[in-house]
């Protein structure tokens, strides 16, 4: 099986310009707001179009960004992706998979997500015959885990950073750097749940050798994702986990709304969301684009509305957290039948309509008319 459908177990969660441009900028500025001064102490301009607010900025700067164009570690400055993990069972079923479910919601996605372990099978390699075929105009999100799922093998950091796979390191960063594109590579998200007992210092001693081992091979096109479930009370684990600012491009976390799966409180998209993003951006982590690579809800069975209402909330709450740059729902059913697929009344409808806000709207992106891209 490609992708198993059992692999959630726990869980959710410029440098300033020279002196000379600064006396340029201020005395614009000056010129500006007396020229503003004067139109209102004309009384004119109520009847003007006002200008439109300036794009929002990229974390970390001051300014608005030049450009709304993605930056080459894939950040869209103005806005956010709109993405989706389609579940298949074979790669051949990949791409009819993706195109169906943007039939539905009216437009392509910007991100796809799928899982590979660490063998030199089909389910192991990158990339498949279908990931290719649906990068043409989407980005790619490989999530890569530390296991051999044929053989049911859960793979220990420890050897990984002992050098024991280094040959699938090589051999995957010889397949990224031929891919030539800027792809999204994530390994083992979600480690904060381990139950195995593992070293949180393995964890990083592997994910930096892998890192390492792709910049040796020149596949520096390998943007990194570092992931963590963005359960809350789990929150004391993360730093622990943390590889450093040079080997992560990216973080990210899986929340979900659990609610009658596990008898749990309904919770709206901006109380499962919200917590463990405020705590990154007060944590020291405000300088990295966040993506929520994993995210869903499952039902209220007292209110036929509710799931519908939560995804319909996301653009409004999106824009209050502008380090979020992509949302990517989890389509499927988890190891514990928690159900987080788009089913209920009006719920695809909603999704859709959330996905055709503006600020889901990025240059250069997969956008449009669906059945003009899939036909």
């Amino acid at each position: 099986m490609i992708q198993p459908g059992n692999r959630k177990r726990a869980g959710a969660a410029a440098k300033s310009p020279a002196s000379r441009w600064l006396l340029v900028t201020l005395a614009v500025v000056l010129v500006v707001a007396a020229g503003v001064y004067a139109l209102v102490s004309r009384g004119g301009g109520s009847n003007e179009t006002a200008a439109p607010p300036p794009p929002p900025t990229i974390p970390g700067e001051s300014t608005p960004p030049a450009s709304c164009a993605p930056t080459d570690k894939l950040v869209p400055p103005c806005g956010a992706w709109w993405g989706m993990h389609v579940p298949v069972s074979s790669d051949a079923e990949l791409v009819s998979g993706v195109e169906g479910i943007e039939k539905q919601i009216g437009r392509k996605l910007d991100v796809t997500i799928s899982y590979h372990d660490m063998s030199d099978s089909e389910a192991g390699r990158f990339f498949r015959e279908g990931e290719v075929a649906l990068s043409s105009d989407r980005i790619t999100f490989l999530g890569w885990e530390s296991s051999i799922w044929s053989d049911n093998l859960d793979i220990p950091w420890r050897e990984i950073a002992a050098g024991y796979y280094d040959q699938a390191i090589t051999d995957q960063a010889a397949r990224v750097k031929e891919y030539g594109k800027p792809v999204l590579v994530g390994f083992d998200g979600e480690k904060d749940r381990d139950e195995t007992g593992q070293d949180p210092k393995d964890y990083i001693a592997a994910y930096k050798r892998i890192v390492d081992g792709f910049r040796r091979e020149g596949a520096t096109n390998a943007v990194w994702v570092w992931g963590v479930t963005g359960y809350y009370p789990f929150r004391d684990r993360w730093k622990a986990y943390y590889p450093g600012d040079e080997y992560v491009d990216w973080i990210s976390y899986d929340p979900y709304n659990f609610a009658s799966c596990r008898n749990a409180s309904w919770q709206n998209f901006e109380e499962t969301v919200r917590p463990t993003y405020d705590w990154f951006q007060e944590n020291g982590f405000a300088g990295k684009p966040m993506m929520l690579a994993e995210y869903g809800t499952e039902s209220d069975k007292g209110d036929s509305s509710a799931r519908a209402d939560w995804y319909r909330d996301i653009p409004n709450v999106a824009k209050t957290m502008p380090n979020l740059k992509a949302f990517i729902q989890w389509n499927n059913v988890d190891g514990d039948s928690c159900d987080f697929r788009l089913t209920g009344s009006g719920v695809m409808e909603a999704f859709a309509e959330a996905g055709r806000d503006p600020y889901f709207k990025q240059p250069g992106a997969a956008q449009g008319d669906a059945a003009q891209a899939t036909g």
